[in-house]
């Protein structure tokens, strides 16, 4: 059960990822889209291809770190605890600044699909995908607010 819920902790933002990159590329390969087809999307476009190379890496290095634990363990010799608290403890202290700035990410690329629909012979490139993470930002926008207001 545990390697199930695991899983899919890395699984879903790869998913997302990878379907906020097709639209993205759709997009920016559209002929009607030259008016929308701005940096905007370039940059975005950029930014998911980063963020998924990252959370790639990352499973990759946690996946070596879980299978060689031991051997691992042995070069450390005690010094890795501190290490991870003080990686934990850069993370809780810095929580709300990493939290504004997926908000703003966030609100940037709510206007980006507002923009593209629009934009009368760019907004049915994939209408529903469009509109599937259109309203996935509001909603995520709004569960960041949240945390970074109540919590």
């Amino acid at each position: 059960m545990l390697a199930l819920i695991s899983t899919l902790v890395f699984a879903i933002p790869i998913c997302l990822n990878l379907i906020s990159l097709k639209y993205l590329y759709d997009v920016k390969n559209e002929s009607n889209c030259e008016e929308i087809n701005s940096p905007y999307i370039n940059i975005f476009y950029d930014y998911y291809l980063v963020e998924l190379c990252f959370l790639l890496m990352g499973i990759m290095i946690l996946g070596y770190i879980f299978h060689n634990y031991k051997k691992i363990s042995k070069n450390f010799k005690g010094s890795h605890i501190r290490l991870i608290k003080i990686f934990l403890e850069f993370f809780t202290k810095n929580k709300k600044i990493f939290e504004l700035f997926t908000l703003f990410i966030s609100g940037i690329l709510i206007k980006l699909f507002y923009d593209i629909g629009n934009e009368k012979k760019c907004k049915d490139v994939d209408k529903y995908l469009r509109l599937f993470l259109f309203y996935g930002q509001i909603m995520g926008s709004l569960l960041i607010s949240y945390n970074v207001i109540f919590k």
